[in-house]
């Protein structure tokens, strides 16, 4: 677990050091339903905009985040929320009974694991909890990396 952490540590340092810029348009990605089926571009109903949040269990941030999108969650309830996160299944079933509860069974809430390790290179986030609002075209309206990214979302929409 320690050396996993690391590991996303040195990513997001390395992601900052490089002063890399979000992708402008939603980019190809595969990700896993915590049932282990694959969930990718194709899945996502684009008749919605799509709100990824990158997210880990043990931060604090996030956990701050996920609470403050359960509060406003009647706001968000018409966009696809795809919430990713690289920890195992027993760990984010106890986060969201702590900090979010019953938001991930919410029908327009996906938790999605990133097994391959691909969400940090592909969509280039700086820290977390990092967030993504997508057009229904797939267009970047807006990014947030640490606090203050659900109220960010709001004002946008």
């Amino acid at each position: 677990m320690k050396l996993r952490n690391l590991f996303l540590a040195i990513i997001l340092l390395f992601a900052l050091n490089a002063n890399a810029q979000q992708p402008a348009f939603l980019p190809q990605f595969k990700f896993f339903k915590l049932d282990g089926k694959p969930y990718s571009n194709v899945n996502i109903n684009q008749s919605k905009k799509t709100l990824f949040i990158l997210f880990d269990c043990t931060c604090e941030h996030c956990q701050r985040e996920a609470k403050e999108l359960n509060s406003v969650y009647s706001k968000l309830k018409n966009i696809n929320i795809l919430m990713v996160t690289f920890d195992e299944s027993i760990s984010i079933q106890k986060f969201f009974g702590s900090y979010a509860p019953g938001l991930n069974l919410k029908p327009n809430v996906t938790v999605l694991q990133d097994k391959n390790k691909t969400f940090i290179p592909t969509f280039l986030p700086s820290q977390y909890p990092a967030m993504y609002l997508y057009s229904t075209a797939g267009k970047l309206l807006v990014y947030n990396s640490g606090d203050g990214g659900i109220k960010k979302v709001l004002k946008s929409i």
